[in-house]
């Protein structure tokens, strides 16, 4: 089943490298990202490498699932100005301005999946589909490739199918659970819901750009990624 996570949207687009003008927001050979955050939302850009296009998102807390009723795109780009109407600060105005006119706008509530069992029959889910994890707490690439390789393992070395789906899942899912609860972090990281939060958030990252490896050695997050040993199928 999806499991909102506290009601949090968003609204992204491409957005070509060319348009930001910043010298902090250019891509730099390495992954770069610029963020601005006021309690509850939360104006996000990052490229992956200098040749790429930058990424555009607005994310934002709402009381409510906005899909309980039909959503046209208009309703989409009304609901996302209006969640940072003024917030002026940085580069969000022209972010808004950007995602208005946005013919690659993306906009859906942030959640995440918890399937009561992955398989039924002959019938297997795997990835997304079983176990999305949203992009607040991560992992979602790394999750597909762990449960791909152990399904394809043990269909390959159990006599039956119900055998190894159940093998499947077992093996997988507790470390699934383990990374999907970083969600709470996540939030914290990504929407901070108060301005205490947010200084503490961005402390971290102060840390993190001046130390280095110093800090995510000491990140449990991390420990949490790399918690499962996989088998050798082979």
């Amino acid at each position: 089943m999806t499991s909102p996570i506290g009601h949090r949207c968003g609204a992204g687009r491409r957005w070509p490298s060319s348009t930001i003008t910043s010298p902090r927001m250019r891509p730099s050979r390495r992954c770069s990202r610029s963020t601005s955050s006021v309690p509850g939302r939360n104006a996000v850009v990052y490229a992956t490498d200098e040749n790429s296009l930058a990424y555009a998102f607005l994310v934002f807390k709402y009381p409510t699932s906005p899909f309980r009723k039909s959503l046209t795109d208009a309703d989409k780009r009304s609901l996302s100005a209006r969640m940072f109407k003024g917030v002026d600060g940085w580069i969000v105005p022209q972010m808004v301005e950007a995602m208005c006119k946005a013919e690659d706008l993306f906009f859906d509530s942030v959640s995440q999946i918890h399937m009561p069992v992955w398989s039924k029959g002959r019938v297997v889910l795997a990835g997304d589909a079983a176990h999305a994890t949203s992009f607040m707490s991560g992992q979602g690439s790394s999750m597909a490739l762990v449960g791909a390789y152990v399904l394809a393992g043990e269909i390959a070395t159990n006599a039956d199918y119900s055998s190894a789906f159940e093998a499947y899942e077992k093996l997988v899912r507790p470390f699934v659970e383990m990374n999907q609860a970083l969600v709470d972090e996540g939030k914290r990281i990504m929407i901070p819901d108060t301005q205490e939060e947010i200084d503490v958030r961005n402390e971290m990252l102060r840390k993190m750009a001046a130390e280095g490896s110093k800090v995510l050695e000491k990140d449990s997050s991390r420990q949490i990624h790399s918690a499962l040993t996989l088998p050798d199928y082979a």
